[in-house]
């Protein structure tokens, strides 16, 4: 029974954080004038409205990310070394991209920039490798099978936003041919559909969690010696 309510807080701690992050992100994008379709989620650093919105709301995101996290330990769920490390790597890139915000000409700073670039290259390759390093462990169960439909979703969109992000720093370095590639695949519609895909990844952790911690506490329950 402690290990059901351990997870249990670390569920609701995790929906109430993860929540409170796509909300904030929400209204950002209903007040700030930026371009959903074309603009990075990155872009919103510099708003006409709701300045400081997009730090709160990936800050809020990688809390909800550790208790993600905490739920699967306390729920007893199989991880490999690799597994952990990759999801504090996908906690800790969201922080850090959080706190070191995109260098643009009207704000400039391109230490920063750096950083934030590649904490949101670790950060959006963590999350997949850390389900993909999940399989093994879930081998022959139905939470395997589950995790698989959404780690595909997750991979693809990871692919479409790697493709449309190089096709936007070729448009700018002037190779003519990419700026039509990059109308086609919009690198803002990619980077959101990713964004997606990774919560829909968190969602299916703490499922795995939940239900790891229930056939424990079923197993133990059955076992347990009759009056």
């Amino acid at each position: 029974m402690v290990n059901s309510r351990g997870v249990r807080i670390w569920r609701l701690t995790a929906l109430a954080a993860i929540a409170w992050g796509l909300f904030t992100i929400t209204v950002l994008h209903i007040v700030s004038s930026h371009d959903p379709i074309h603009d990075t989620l990155s872009s919103y650093t510099i708003t006409d409205r709701g300045q400081g919105m997009l730090g709160a709301s990936v800050l809020s995101v990688a809390v909800g990310s550790v208790a993600v996290f905490g739920a699967l330990v306390v729920g007893g769920v199989a991880m490999t070394f690799s597994t952990k490390v990759l999801l504090i790597l996908w906690s800790l890139g969201l922080a850090t991209a959080a706190v070191f915000p995109a260098s643009y000409p009207q704000s400039p700073d391109p230490i920063s920039g750096e950083i934030h670039l590649y904490s949101c290259l670790i950060a959006f390759a963590s999350l997949p490798g850390a389900a993909i390093t999940m399989l093994e462990p879930l081998r022959g169960t139905a939470e395997r099978v589950f995790l698989v439909r959404w780690l595909r979703f997750g991979l693809g969109a990871v692919v479409l936003f790697g493709l449309s992000f190089l096709f936007v720093r070729l448009d700018e370095a002037g190779v003519q041919p990419f700026h039509t590639f990059t109308e086609v695949l919009p690198v803002g519609i990619t980077q959101r559909l990713t964004l997606v895909a990774n919560i829909a990844l968190l969602f299916v952790f703490l499922r795995i969690a939940v239900r790891t911690e229930t056939a424990r506490s079923a197993v133990l329950v059955t076992s347990a010696p009759q009056p």
